[in-house]
Parts: C-alpha cells; sequence; structure tokens
C-alpha cells in the first residue's frame, strides 16, 4: 500500500489510481468523524465525495501537503460545516426524538447538550463493540476507528480479505441486532448509526 505522500503526488499527476487509492483509504474515517458532527448519513457522503472531486478537479493547481491526513480532516470538516449550514437541517439521522423545524437556532448550552448526546451515542456503539468476539472487535476497531483499508487489515491480520470482510459484516449485522434485541433508550440513534457504517463498508468490500 502506498504511503500518503506517494498518493497525493499521484493525484498531483492525475494519477488515476493513486487518486481512488487515497479515497479508499480515507472514506471510512472521514465518514466516522463526520457522523461524530453531524448525525446525517447522507450529508456526510456527500461532502466527502464533494471534497475528493474537489481535490481531482483542482489536481493540477494544489499544493503538496505536510500531512495528507490532517488536511483531509481539516478541510473534511470545513467543508462539512458549509453543507451542514446550507442544507438548514439539524440532525436528519433522528440523533434524538424531536422532529426540528429548518430554520432552529440553536444556543450555546443546547449546542452543548447536542455535542454531549453525540459523544453519549458513540460510547454506547464502542461498549457494544467490546461485546463482540475478539476477532470481530479487532476488526471493527481497525476499519471504523484506525480508518485503515481492507487490504491494510489483511496485511495486518494475515487474514485473507473474504475473511476480513465477512467477519466485519458479521459484527455489523450482530450490532444491528443488538440493537433491537436490548431496546436501548438510544436504540433509533444507534441503528442509524450502524446503519450507515454497514453501507460505508460496501464501498471498499469485497467483489
Amino acid at each position: 500500500m502506498d504511503n500518503d505522500e506517494i498518493l497525493w503526488k499521484g493525484l498531483m499527476q492525475s494519477d488515476r489510481e493513486k487518486f481512488l487509492s487515497l479515497y479508499k483509504k480515507y472514506y471510512h474515517s472521514l465518514l466516522f468523524i463526520g457522523m461524530k458532527e453531524i448525525k446525517d448519513a447522507q450529508l456526510v457522503k456527500d461532502t466527502i465525495q464533494q471534497l475528493f472531486l474537489y481535490l481531482w478537479e483542482k489536481r493540477e493547481t494544489i499544493n503538496e501537503a505536510k500531512n495528507v491526513k490532517s488536511y483531509l480532516i481539516m478541510s473534511f470538516l470545513r467543508k462539512l460545516t458549509v453543507d451542514w449550514k446550507k442544507s438548514g437541517i439539524a440532525g436528519n439521522l433522528q440523533v434524538v426524538s424531536n422532529n426540528y423545524s429548518d430554520d432552529i437556532q440553536y444556543n450555546p448550552e443546547e449546542k452543548l447538550i447536542k455535542k454531549d448526546e453525540q459523544n453519549l451515542l458513540f460510547k454506547i456503539l464502542m461498549s457494544h463493540i467490546n461485546e463482540l468476539p475478539n476477532r470481530q472487535k479487532e476488526l471493527i476497531v481497525l476499519k471504523f476507528y484506525e480508518g485503515l483499508t481492507y487490504e491494510e487489515i489483511v496485511q495486518r491480520t494475515g487474514l485473507s480479505h473474504r475473511t476480513v470482510y465477512n467477519k466485519i459484516h458479521e459484527a455489523l449485522k450482530k450490532l444491528k441486532l443488538d440493537m433491537v434485541v436490548k431496546h436501548h433508550p438510544h436504540s433509533a440513534a444507534l441503528m442509524s448509526l450502524v446503519i450507515a457504517l454497514a453501507s460505508s463498508a460496501i464501498v471498499t468490500g469485497y467483489h
């Protein structure tokens, strides 16, 4: 697997394979980061795609990035903030049970509460992940918390590509089942989060 510097230079040199490798490498990490900030899976996915489309369109004029990961994350978060404000929607992925109107404005206290709710969701999700069989837990952490590609996980674990893919999806299925069986107060929001992760896993899955 090429390192970030090689992938970035490939982007600047119009190398489509290097560009797609960069996209696949950071897609899940950006999705996870975005979902922690804004519980709108479609908006987060669209922003990721638009960011990389912009990079491809500007590939001949963009500068070298000293830290590609930091550059992508910061660029993504800036764009996500702008896109979220333009959308006029506050958390349409059912992070909370209330339905908010498009023009609602949050005061600092309300923003803090929403941030706390989001952090709570990820803590709860992690507690469910900790209950998975060791191998499934390991692969989920590598995929969604460390942001590794399937190829990188194969290299790290020595498992086959098919095994990695299957075990990740088995884990996601178990997480979704847990949301239903345990009837947690935040089940709807947690289910939406797991579904978003599951759908994103298909992007770079086994074909």
